[in-house]
């Protein structure tokens, strides 16, 4: 009996979106953490800003930015597995909680759970 060879799924246009998306929002959450490390390192009088005020912000966007950058940095890197496009779900996701990153997000959600994204990642 012949069998036709399985093609692997074709690859998805929101794939495309999906990876600039990721890459941007490394880039801004890069950006977060070297703002953390200048509010940290420079004086506070130089940024017209009281010292505990600097020590916090600067913390905080620190904190932030080295804990997003690295799950955005290694999403377009990933394999394609199913557990790969879950992953992928939760960082659109994310991108739903800032009104910035709405406007892409949304979107890309909608093409992110058609079947064919799906096929592409082996979830039936």
């Amino acid at each position: 009996m012949n069998e036709h060879p399985s093609f692997p799924p074709q690859k998805p246009a929101v794939w495309n979106w999906y990876i600039a998306y990721c890459v941007a929002m490394a880039l801004i959450y890069l950006a977060c953490a070297a703002m953390g490390i200048t509010l940290l390192a420079v004086d506070p009088q130089l940024l017209e800003m009281e010292p505990m005020e600097a020590k916090i912000q600067g913390a905080v966007l620190l904190a932030v930015g080295a804990v997003f950058t690295v799950p955005f940095a290694i999403a377009p890197l990933m394999p394609r597995k199913p557990w790969s496009w879950i992953y992928g779900l939760v960082l659109i996701c994310i991108g739903l909680t800032s009104c910035c990153c709405m406007i892409a997000s949304i979107p890309m959600l909608i093409y992110w759970l058609k079947p064919e994204t799906k096929a592409f990642f082996g979830k039936a």
